[in-house]
């Protein structure tokens, strides 16, 4: 594991873990690494967890903005995967949803991480959600864990 960070805090965090299940095989290993990180690695306990699940990547930011609005948690993890196809689709919808992502957290004050895969083929997922070094599910959870004990300090 990268930095070791641990969530420093002695009031009730509310964490929400959003995630599309198009590729479902994917999207339930991102969830347990990234959740298994949160819990027994960075000290979130079990029941500071939201998980929330949408069909598709391109909805995330509905969902994601929504969740913000009605249960302001400290901090969302997005969970999903893009596989290219043969047309431009994939890099519109990444696009898209990465830039809406960057706008929500900004709109309302709250550390948004990032594991949605945009990949060439479902090798390149596999490797980027099989708990190992490249596991993005991972990263997002310590980057979010990161962030809300940076914006304490602010």
């Amino acid at each position: 594991m990268k930095d070791e960070v641990r969530i420093v805090s002695e009031e009730e965090l509310h964490i929400c873990i959003v995630i599309s299940t198009f590729y479902k095989n994917i999207s339930e290993r991102q969830l347990e690494n990234a959740s298994t990180i949160l819990i027994d690695k960075l000290g979130v306990k079990k029941s500071q967890l939201r998980v929330v699940e949408c069909l598709g990547s391109l909805e995330l930011p509905y969902l994601i903005n929504s969740v913000c609005k009605k249960f302001k948690p400290d901090g969302v993890v997005a969970l999903g995967c893009i596989i290219e196809g043969e047309t431009s689709h994939y890099e519109v919808i990444s696009n898209a949803i990465f830039d809406k992502l960057i706008q929500i957290s900004i709109n309302h004050d709250t550390p948004i991480t990032s594991a949605v895969l945009t990949v060439k083929n479902q090798s390149q997922a596999e490797e980027r959600s099989n708990g190992g070094v490249k596991d993005r599910a991972i990263e997002a959870a310590l980057s979010l864990v990161n962030l809300i004990n940076l914006k304490k300090e602010f």
